[in-house]
């Protein structure tokens, strides 16, 4: 009976463990940053909100926006919320995977979340069910990842799906998959850069801000270590802004490469970072044409590795049907990697938006369908273009090593005929001699008594 309720137990104890972990560093950090705004306005006001507050953003991590007063925050700080979702695999790792704890341990996250909704001195955006379903959602995600790699059932799969695929459609698949995931990385590392870029030209800007707000030394660091936290957000956008999609902070200011116009924008030092437009059309075009790049470079790759495809055309390799085999693969996984990158990029770029205000600041972040179309679709398009490129190389390297060979047995055949004729001519030639030789041995049997037959045969 005991050995029944182990899974159970250890359920609870990991819901309750992954808040406690997430939930008392989040909290010291924010009573650090009231107490800080305390001592430089001289008021002890603020730090009576440390556990509201972090309540608050502990809900917001979730997906929850919340309104204080003039103020609503319902931009996801995507940082935390990767973080908590770690947090949660990382505990159930290390208690237990059973569907038993994940049951025990979902009904006591929805509990939690209850003691968290109580006691606030915000208004929360979203309704009560909307606010657990988030909760649910960031849970069963973090299980999920600690559980399915120990699944029967992916196992299961695997050997099914080795059954009743073959071996070459197996690894087209996984390395489509592969060059999508390689594909993000990029893109991701080209947001990132972007994103300290537009840091090195604006911090000037950003300093101002603070000089106008009178933010201290303090405040200022602070400040900044909390922006960390919409690091994701601001890459995502910062990939829509340089694919030429843009972004927009409602209708207060919007972003792209060819314009940069601002109005009446919020005292937010950070958005001081935001970057101007791009003056010149050549350095417009070549960073818009990045994720074409990209695409180029990662299928040629996967084209020619051997952990890709490895095509080579070996000499006197001329089996037309087999070469085009060997590109249909290609030409299957570059569809995987294609469909991949529209779909996650339809659903993380959704993650990065929120709202700042009821009005003018109703939305801010990127148009979901303008970016996914910025980014997959030249990634894609670069795929298609290595892979059409190898293609063609491979078809006239094909026809003039098979013109090549046509024209070898041509001449062999061609130096091979008079050969014959000669030894056709020298025939009736040999004949004769043998004709001429008769007498000789009609002779030789007058001198030695013979008899023969009329086959030739000798009888003595």
């Amino acid at each position: 009976m005991e050995k029944r309720l182990v899974p159970w137990i250890k359920g609870i104890a990991a819901a309750v463990a992954a808040m406690l972990i997430y939930a008392v560093p989040l909290g010291l950090m924010t009573a650090l940053v009231l107490l800080v705004a305390a001592m430089e306005e001289g008021s002890n006001v603020l730090s009576a909100q440390t556990v509201p507050l972090s309540k608050a953003v502990i809900l917001l991590s979730e997906g929850v926006g919340f309104q204080g007063g003039s103020i609503v925050m319902g931009v996801t700080p995507l940082l935390l919320t990767i973080l908590l979702i770690a947090l949660i695999r990382t505990v159930c790792t290390k208690t237990s995977t059973d569907p038993r704890a994940f049951v025990s341990g979902a009904v006591v996250w929805l509990l939690l979340q209850h003691v968290l909704m109580s006691g606030l001195h915000v208004r929360l955006e979203d309704s009560t069910g909307v606010v657990m379903g988030k909760a649910l959602l960031i849970y069963t995600l973090g299980y999920l990842l600690a559980a399915v790699p120990h699944m029967p059932l992916l196992g299961v799969t695997k050997n099914y799906i080795r059954r009743y695929a073959s071996a070459p459609v197996r690894h087209s698949i996984r390395v489509g998959v592969r060059t999508a995931l390689i594909l993000l990385a990029g893109v991701a590392l080209v947001g990132l850069g972007t994103v300290i870029v537009w840091i090195t030209l604006g911090h000037h800007q950003m300093s101002a801000w603070f000089d106008a707000l009178h933010m201290q030394t303090g405040s200022r660091v602070l400040m900044c270590v909390i922006g960390l936290a919409w690091l994701p957000n601001v890459c995502l956008w910062a990939i829509s802004w340089l694919f030429g999609a843009g972004f927009s902070i409602g209708e207060a200011a919007n972003y792209t490469l060819w314009s940069s116009t601002t109005q009446d924008l919020p005292p937010l030092p950070l958005f001081a970072l935001f970057p101007q437009a791009i003056d010149h059309d050549a350095l417009r075009t070549a960073v818009m044409l990045i994720p074409l790049g990209l695409g180029i470079a990662v299928g040629l790759s996967m084209l020619f590795a051997r952990s890709g495809f490895h095509i080579r055309l070996k000499q006197g390799s001329l089996d037309m049907r087999s070469l085009l085999m060997d590109f249909a693969y290609p030409a299957g996984a570059f569809c995987i990697s294609a469909a991949v990158l529209s779909i996650v990029n339809a659903i993380v770029f959704p993650l990065a938006n929120g709202s700042l205000g009821s009005h003018r600041l109703a939305h801010v972040g990127v148009d979901v369908r303008q970016a996914t179309n910025a980014v997959a679709r030249p990634c894609s398009i670069g795929l298609f273009i290595a892979w059409g490129a190898v293609l063609v190389i491979t078809a006239v390297v094909f026809t003039v090593r098979w013109g090549m060979a046509r024209h070898a047995a041509d001449s062999h055949s061609s130096s091979a005929k008079p050969l014959g004729e000669d030894q056709v001519t020298e025939k009736p030639e040999s004949t004769h001699r043998v004709v001429n030789s008769t007498p000789q041995k009609e002779k030789q049997g007058d001198d030695e008594p013979t008899a023969t037959t009329g086959l030739g045969v000798r009888i003595p």
